[in-house]
């Protein structure tokens, strides 16, 4: 809530109709209207006119970050800390339901998850891609995964989103999030 209050407004306004002082707003709104009608209408009509090329992810480049996405996850069940080092770039951030993690603290939970996770499997679905700039995406998904770390079961649904750039020859995380869907139905 950004706080405001409409109360004071109100009031000045009904002041202002008790006392019938013109509105000055008037005819400022009158002149701006009569310019920028007919702006809105020429510019509909030339959008109209002149085909939007849709702005979209390459296929190639959204096959290769779903690739290199589950590969996050194939690393994860394999325990191939190689594989994250390699995909995270330096300011690589974290972003999970127990907070953010800079590259070094993923590295670190990663390799303790080796120790005490055992992986069954994952699948992840419903992918989506968007392009925030040149050469930076963003990948959502949706993940299943079957593993148990530490004696209990991990969440097995999770909505997940990393934002990708181009560096050093390949497509790197630069931002990951994974959260468990609490009502997965």
């Amino acid at each position: 809530m950004l706080g405001l209050s409409l109360q004071p407004v109100w009031q000045h306004s009904s002041e202002r109709l008790m006392t019938h002082e013109p509105f000055p707003a008037r005819k400022t709104f009158l002149t701006c209207a009569a310019i920028l009608v007919p702006l809105a209408f020429l510019l509909g009509q030339t959008s109209a006119q002149t085909p939007h090329k849709k702005i979209g992810v390459p296929s190639n480049v959204q096959q290769e970050l779903v690739r290199t996405e589950t590969g996050f996850f194939e690393a994860w069940k394999t325990k191939d800390q190689t594989y994250f080092r390699e995909h995270i770039p330096e300011n690589g951030v974290f972003w999970g339901e127990y907070g953010t993690f800079s590259r070094d603290q993923q590295l670190a939970e990663q390799q303790t998850s080796a120790k005490v996770c055992a992986v069954e499997g994952y699948g992840l679905s419903n992918f989506g891609a968007l392009p925030l700039a040149t050469g930076a995406y963003l990948l959502t998904y949706k993940a299943e995964q079957y593993a148990t770390c530490n004696g209990e079961k991990v969440p097995v649904h999770m909505n997940g989103s990393s934002i990708y750039i181009f560096k050093a020859g390949r497509w790197q995380a630069i931002y990951r999030a994974e959260v468990p869907l609490k009502n997965p139905s």
